[in-house]
């Protein structure tokens, strides 16, 4: 019998919060909403910390972004631009940087080539910060602009995926799952199967549907719910709220029997 999934959010069940370890979520309209990070959701954050979960962010942002949350924010580790770096808390207080071993060598010149190319599409506001990918403001794309950028980035050997802000390009065989087991395995011992029995994911827009497949236990914000159909996975379940909204219906229903 296939589990249902999409089910509307009311709570994990007992066996479920007993179960989770290791917090995997997106950032951007996951734990932020609109744009910015707010109280809820930074508490809700904290919360999981003091309950001794592992939190690991795995977002389209930038390795900027990344170096931001490391250092400010109470996670373990965060994987950027769709799984091309890794940022993670080292011995001493240090801070370990990884890249991606499956990055096109060739990513650099590749790049460059297609910025000429495309140098009439408005770039996301932190591309400055980014070390591997591209990003594309995704409201700024006319439906013309994105189908003809789609031809472009495959004629240069990049891979499309899309956010709830973003078109993103990444130079090499790597996207938001693989790289997750890859660095999850590589930096923390932690296997896939170790991941998939005893974590969760939490993300809101397209480019999380591989990892709603991935993984057997995951949460959707409610704007999955506004795209439903689009999704070839939907997550176990979503949420009422949007955006960190939706994240801390998630960290109070975790926290419930320990409160």
């Amino acid at each position: 019998m296939t589990e249902e999934k999409g089910l509307p959010f009311e709570g994990l069940t007992p066996e479920e919060r007993e179960s989770i370890e290791i917090v995997v979520s997106d950032v951007d309209d996951t734990i932020t909403k609109n744009g910015k990070l707010y109280p809820n959701a930074l508490h809700s954050l904290w919360k999981l910390k003091r309950m001794g979960k592992m939190i690991v962010l795995l977002t389209g942002g930038s390795a900027g972004w990344a170096d931001v949350y490391i250092r400010q924010w109470p996670v373990d580790a965060v994987i950027a631009e769709s799984g091309a770096v890794i940022l993670a808390h080292g011995k001493g207080g240090s801070i370990v940087y990884k890249f991606n071993p499956m990055i096109d060598p060739m990513f650099q010149k590749k790049k460059e080539s297609l910025l000429k190319l495309t140098a009439g599409l408005q770039l996301s506001t932190d591309q400055f910060a980014r070390m591997y990918d591209i990003a594309y403001d995704k409201k700024r794309l006319s439906p013309e602009e994105a189908k003809t950028l789609k031809g472009m980035v495959k004629a240069a050997g990049g891979h499309w995926s899309e956010s709830s802000i973003h078109i993103n390009v990444s130079f090499g065989a790597f996207g938001k799952r693989s790289s997750l087991v890859m660095f999850m395995d590589a930096l923390f011992d932690i296997r896939g199967d170790r991941l998939r029995e005893h974590g969760v994911y939490l993300g809101d827009s397209l480019n999380d549907d591989d990892l709603f497949g991935f993984m057997p236990l995951s949460i959707g914000m409610h704007s999955v719910e506004d795209e439903r159909d689009s999704f070839a996975n939907l997550p176990k379940y979503i949420t009422a709220g949007y955006g960190g909204d939706g994240f801390s219906e998630f960290v109070r229903s975790l926290e419930s029997d320990n409160s």
